[in-house]
């Protein structure tokens, strides 16, 4: 049995142990909102911070499950992206200083949906007229967008997350923090991510 079996098995034991937890707990089913004392239980705002490349594939595989789990717990979770471009991704570092270009202008989320829906046409070359062709799309100021991918403020921003994340033992990407604990395994489906979710939605830190 090879290292990834064994990390995937004892992963799906992880989460069939907090679900079990959740259930005995009182998160799923008829006591959803009670403890073991009868009080109600109160659902804690859960912070998943993601460590994240835009040239790279897996990342994008989790953007639909991000935004499953945007719609259904809306304001009781929180996502923010912090940028971990990785040197084997040629166009990466790029990329996320596109997204911070336009976030000068407000428009950061246009960019990023953008630059990971074509994530597959601009990584076989021509990165940066792609990420010109966003910016016009989204109606940026042309100009201030050319001076903002190229600046000494906007490098430093993009390499402050990336030596952030190397600080806090991240090595690849998507990478993702619950509450500021990192997880040892990603999720392998929306099922698995959402139990993760309501594990530290209502865990107590009594």
């Amino acid at each position: 049995m090879n290292k990834k079996v064994i990390q995937s098995v004892a992963f799906i034991a992880f989460i069939g142990v907090a679900i079990t937890a959740l259930y005995y707990g009182g998160v799923f089913g008829n006591s959803s909102t009670q403890t073991q004392d009868n009080t109600p239980r109160q659902a804690q705002e859960v912070r998943i911070l993601k460590y994240s490349d835009y040239q790279c594939p897996a990342c994008k595989v989790y953007i639909p499950l991000e935004e499953q789990l945007k719609a259904e717990y809306g304001d009781m979770i929180e996502i923010e992206y912090r940028h971990f471009p990785l040197r084997g991704h040629q166009f990466a570092d790029l990329a996320a200083r596109a997204t911070e270009a336009a976030r000068k202008q407000g428009k950061f989320e246009q960019m990023h949906d953008l630059v990971f829906e074509y994530q597959e046409e601009w990584s076989q070359g021509g990165a940066r007229e792609y990420f010109f062709d966003f910016a016009e799309q989204i109606g940026l100021n042309m100009d201030q967008f050319e001076n903002d991918i190229e600046s000494e403020e906007i490098r430093q921003r993009v390499n402050s997350q990336l030596q952030e994340g190397l600080r806090r033992t991240v090595n690849s990407t998507p990478t993702y923090f619950m509450n500021g604990q990192k997880l040892r395994q990603n999720p392998q489906s929306y099922e698995q991510f959402k139990a993760i979710v309501e594990l530290y939605m209502y865990r107590s830190d009594g």
